[in-house]
């Protein structure tokens, strides 16, 4: 049986190369996505499980100018100033493949499957019903009735 430590994010890791630099980065936690939604009001709808309109637009748009952010938080960094500006003055492209493999290492079946996660968690408990397999067993019979000739004689 698998242990937490067994699936821990942790080990989870990507290089990024950019020229000559290789980076390697990591996926981020849900404490790092939630400190960057908190400051970034276009990730917030998004996180929220508002999945209306063109979700790839709006992605674009709230992590235009969460980029920085989240490439410095993905390089182990998060909230750190100077690594979120200076990650925010990257070439587009490089910040792609920043993206590209932080969402990837953070979201391994895809944004859309976090979200539908997020939103079954707020929304409680599933409206399908859920089918129960029960495997009865069948009980042993009843002991027969002893006849009196068989029975103890009872004092009386």
């Amino acid at each position: 049986m698998a242990d937490l430590l067994d699936i821990a994010p942790s080990t989870s890791v990507e290089i990024v190369k950019i020229g000559e630099h290789r980076i390697k980065v990591h996926g981020i936690s849900v404490d790092a996505i939630a400190s960057i939604v908190a400051r970034f009001p276009n990730l917030r709808s998004i996180a929220s499980g508002d999945v209306g309109g063109d979700i790839i637009l709006r992605l674009i748009q709230g992590c235009g100018a969460a980029a920085g952010p989240i490439i410095a938080a993905g390089c182990g960094h998060l909230g750190d100033e100077e690594y979120e500006r200076l990650a925010a003055k990257l070439l587009p492209e490089q910040q792609l493949k920043f993206l590209r493999a932080i969402f990837g290492l953070t979201f391994p079946n895809g944004i859309g499957s976090f979200v539908q996660e997020l939103t079954s968690l707020i929304g409680g408990a599933s409206e399908e019903p859920k089918v129960v397999k029960v495997r009865l067993r069948k009980s042993p019979s009843p002991s027969q009735p002893s006849s009196d000739e068989a029975s103890h004689p009872t004092i009386q």
